[in-house]
């Protein structure tokens, strides 16, 4: 039998100090201290405290000049879920002046066949967490007063709670010098793009379902990242790691259905992280608590999946395949398109009009073409895409574009009272969302260095497969620094392929129609992914210096 020290760790089994896996600390320096439970829960409370500080005056939650995203008419499908109405003339909070952020509730309810969303269940949860700490007393009508900055709130304890979890995983059985550079790995590059800029952080203050998916796809990165500091031995750490893994995806996956991709991405996560025993030894056995988490994860998101895919074909079907036949393939394809897509010839004309510019009613033979047969249209769509690669290739590259602009300036950033709220005004076409496409094609076309978001999933993704490759060759690096470096590269390939997936969705779903919008969180995971390949890069330079000083007389 082998001994233990003849057997080499698997990519998984990989330690990053002590006498269980690689060190940085020179041969014959006695071990640190590492850091007492106590210790460990004060630090975590800490991290949770920062981020959500951070977060609340990133916000403007306290005091004035506060920011959130202002609503484009989707969010009355998620504010009835709390049977919400907005504190303005007509009721409604879309495409006013401010961002609207005072509701009253009983407005109505969502119709019966509206889908389960964590999204609603989250507002829903604010609307009751509202009532009982807000105070004021309810009016004639019985109806309550409640402010999205709540709801914000609610989101940064959320976000703050997964930052702690992360923080005490990634202090497990560590020295007390180590414990500051692994907790910022694993913090600073979910948490940093949600400060460092308001693109997706103002999101939190919105009536849309895009939060709860940043929210999710925080945790995951947070799992991730939680995973790749920590040893299977490390029990605690890693089952915190997968219940944001699973958590995360729950969250992210059942907030909207262009949000698939993010839950798919943790329920693989959790099949390959392994909880339990030594460095060096293998056996299913440490399968079994990210097998559970998986299937926990999908037993939990599939019925709340299933209802959003649902309902996205019940209301938008018309209106996606429109959208995806006018504002993407057409454009990408010319005239000989119609023909493959059962359109009129004269169709070409209208190349480019999205749906809610006039309905169609322009476009020659659109009732029979278009809206009789939209599941047809769409199908036709998908053939003709397979059939012409480079048009797929045009269509995916523009949505990989798109998440360069996560800005968003058509929805308005600044919340205000219901004394500014405006009810009417000249409509403003931004190239960001227009309702025909040339604007957009032209914006798009000016963005610089339009090929680093595709340049960045190659890199991440190419890298993860070689560190694999590598490490069954020749056996893990022989450095914590080597070791982390391999392991952040493929944390930054999990979260890159997420983000193309949400892209992937978005441009066969809905073509080019608010594309921006709808690949928003994906530019985010392709931000959070870039900074964790930079992180990679410093370690894999710290682990090779650190090698060769060893190896020098």
């Amino acid at each position: 039998m082998a001994s233990r020290s003849s057997v080499a760790p698997t990519p998984d089994t990989e330690g990053l100090h002590g006498p269980d896996g690689p060190t940085d600390t020179p041969p014959g320096t006695p071990r640190p201290e590492a850091l007492g439970a106590l210790g460990r829960l004060l630090l975590a409370v800490l991290a949770a405290l920062v981020v959500a500080a951070a977060l609340v005056g990133r916000l403007g939650l306290v005091g004035a000049d506060g920011i959130g995203a202002g609503d484009n008419a989707d969010g009355a499908r998620l504010y009835c879920a709390a049977e919400l109405t907005a504190v303005a003339p007509d009721g409604r909070a879309s495409w006013r002046d401010v961002v609207v952020t005072e509701f009253r509730t009983g407005g109505e309810a969502c119709p019966p066949e509206a889908p389960v969303s964590s999204a609603g269940l989250v507002l829903r949860a604010a609307v009751a967490a509202g009532a009982l700490l807000d105070g004021a007393p309810a009016g004639s009508d019985g109806a309550q007063r409640f402010s999205l900055e709540w709801l914000g709130v609610l989101y940064v304890g959320l976000l703050a709670l997964g930052a702690g979890a992360a923080t005490w995983a990634a202090s497990a059985r560590r020295s007390r010098r180590h414990v500051a550079p692994a907790v910022l790995a694993v913090i600073v590059p979910p948490v940093a793009p949600l400060l460092l800029v308001p693109w997706w952080s103002r999101f939190l203050v919105s009536t849309y379902a895009e939060p709860a998916g940043l929210v999710g796809t925080v945790w995951v990165a947070l799992g991730l990242l939680a995973v790749a500091v920590t040893r299977p031995a490390d029990r605690g750490a890693r089952l915190v790691a997968l219940g944001l893994l699973a958590a995360g995806g729950v969250l992210a996956a059942s907030a909207k259905p262009g949000f698939l991709p993010i839950g798919l991405v943790a329920v693989v996560a959790c099949l390959l992280v392994g909880v339990g025993g030594a460095v060096g030894t293998g056996g299913w056995r440490r399968r079994v608590a990210g097998l559970v988490a998986a299937l926990l994860t999908v037993a939990v998101a599939a019925v709340p999946v299933w209802s959003g895919i649902r309902a996205q074909d019940d209301y938008y079907e018309v209106v996606n395949a429109h959208n995806l036949a006018f504002t993407a393939v057409l454009p990408e394809s010319g005239p000989a398109a119609t023909a493959g897509l059962g359109l009129r010839p004269d169709a070409w004309g209208h190349s480019g009009e999205g749906f809610y510019l006039d309905r169609g009613r322009s476009v020659p033979g659109w009732q029979e073409t278009v809206g009789d047969r939209p599941a047809e249209l769409r199908a036709d769509a998908y053939r003709w895409l397979a059939a012409h690669p480079r048009v797929l290739a045009r269509v995916l590259q523009r949505g990989m574009v798109a998440t360069m602009r996560p800005q968003m300036p058509y929805l308005i950033t600044a919340t205000g009272d219901p004394g500014q709220v405006v009810t009417d005004g000249p409509v403003v076409f931004h190239p960001e969302a227009p309702p025909f496409m040339g604007p957009f094609f032209s914006y798009t076309d000016e963005i610089a260095v339009p090929w680093l978001p595709a340049a960045l999933v190659v890199v991440s993704v190419l890298g993860a497969v070689a560190t694999v490759v590598v490490t069954r060759r020749r056996g893990p690096p022989a450095t914590a620094s080597g070791v982390a470096a391999v392991r952040l590269v493929r944390v930054a390939a999990g979260l890159a392929v997420a983000g193309t997936g949400v892209v992937v969705l978005a441009v066969i779903g809905d073509g080019y129609y608010e594309l921006v919008k709808h690949v928003w969180l994906g530019s985010y995971a392709f931000a959070v992914s870039g900074v964790v390949l930079a992180g990679a890069v410093v370690a894999a330079g710290t682990g090779a210096l650190l090698a060769r000083g060893r190896t020098d007389p």
